[in-house]
């Protein structure tokens, strides 16, 4: 089978952590779906993103654009082979964010692709928009079937709503002319039809489990104390990471007992450093920032559990890589959690309940050393590990391909 992968987000240079979902899964694929030729088409994603609120990433942008031949080319990213075209990129909320130009740039990987294979069987978008969309033009103009993967959360982001809150017209035909229509948690499949739109199954994200449970094996023994519990994600507001500041201190150990670490780096990264002053928690809160993927198994490794305090979280990536990492979780009922944390590997409190995150994080203070990492690295091969997830994938490839034969 030939697959070309379609992904709205795809780790680039600028942003190495956006869209490591996708390649996680291409990488799944190529490992355990043989026979399989696989590539992903790219536009350079982040690399071409521009911003009237931060004009020095808009010049950063346009210089890489200018540096760059429109003409397509093969470019190998961390073993996956990528068909990449340059586009540029911007907000949703105008002119659709740059998707023509990312669709001509998809066009362009999908020839050089037909010209490498000589014909290609699948496409798979991630995201309805731009991915989903490019794939459905994609579709009609070379008579190639595409399966669409749905991550967006909270789904429909705002912009892809119309004034009146009416769902943006280009979404549905996305939904109803795909071969295959799929989500990444359960909750988030209610949110698509809840919407009034098809979605026929879950399939979660993959998580490389060996490379998280070789960090974890190959650390020194940790110390007792400090309990290090580990934070991982954008400093955004929807990750709630004001609320877990407040839940720390509510709960307040006794000092020197507890380090809290917070990979992440974002918009909200000077506010939260200002409530942590204020908050009188410097001496306990001890800022890593931005840390790219191969820095996140240690930096498990180092920690004795890990905490998700987010508003709203599609699948929750970070909490199923902890458990392959053999750290139990405590994560809030925000949508995607919901189908990685039970009560075998950690414990879930309400979203916006500082209280009761509190409690859950004295909770698992008093219980992380209960929790054998082995059963938590094998809950998460067996979920979310690369074979299981390829395995589910390349049965929703076989069904497609084979009511295309029929048809």
């Amino acid at each position: 089978m030939r697959l070309l992968l379609i992904p709205s987000w795809f780790p680039s240079k600028t942003m190495p952590m956006a869209g490591r979902f996708v390649q996680d899964q291409a990488q799944a694929l190529q490992r355990h779906a043989q026979p399989m030729q696989l590539a992903v088409a790219s536009w350079g994603h982040h690399d071409g993103a521009l911003s009237l609120r931060e004009p020095q990433r808009s010049a950063r942008a346009m210089r890489w654009r200018l540096t760059q031949s429109a003409s397509a080319r093969w470019q190998a990213h961390d073993g996956l082979d990528c068909a990449f075209s340059p586009a540029l990129s911007w907000t949703l909320n105008w002119r659709g964010g740059g998707v023509r130009g990312q669709l001509a740039a998809c066009r362009r990987a999908l020839q050089l692709a037909l010209q490498r294979w000589g014909s290609v069987d699948l496409l798979h978008a991630h995201v309805c928009f731009p991915g989903g969309w490019i794939a459905r033009q994609l579709s009609s103009e070379f008579d190639i079937p595409y399966v669409l993967t749905e991550h967006m959360g909270p789904f429909p982001f705002p912009a892809l709503r119309a004034r009146d809150g009416a769902l943006d017209a280009r979404l549905a035909p996305v939904f109803d002319d795909a071969a295959a229509v799929l989500a990444v948690s359960p909750t988030l499949a209610q949110a698509i039809r809840a919407e009034g739109l098809r979605c026929d199954g879950v399939v979660p994200n993959v998580v490389d489990v060996q490379r998280f449970a070789a960090a974890s094996a190959s650390e020194a023994p940790r110390p007792a104390s400090p309990w290090v519990l580990l934070a991982l994600g954008g400093l955004h507001r929807v990750k709630g990471f004001d609320l877990l500041l407040q839940a720390l201190q509510r709960w307040n150990p006794p000092w020197g007992s507890v380090e809290l670490r917070i990979g992440g780096d974002g918009p909200e990264r000077a506010a939260l450093q200002a409530q942590t002053r204020a908050l009188g928690l410097e001496d306990r809160v001890r800022w890593l920032g931005g840390l790219h993927p191969d820095q996140v198994p240690q930096a498990l490794a180092q920690a004795h559990a890990l905490v998700s305090a987010s508003r709203h979280e599609t699948f929750g990536v970070v909490l199923a890589e902890a458990l392959a990492a053999g750290r139990p979780v405590l994560a809030t009922r925000s949508g995607g959690p919901e189908s990685v944390v039970h009560d075998g590997v950690g414990r879930m409190v309400a979203t916006d309940d500082v209280p009761a995150l509190a409690e859950g994080l004295a909770w698992l203070h008093q219980h992380s050393a209960d929790f054998d990492p082995k059963a938590l690295r094998q809950d998460a091969l067996q979920r979310f590990g690369p074979a299981a997830v390829a395995s589910q994938l390349q049965a929703v490839y076989a069904r497609v391909l084979a009511q295309r034969g029929t048809r």
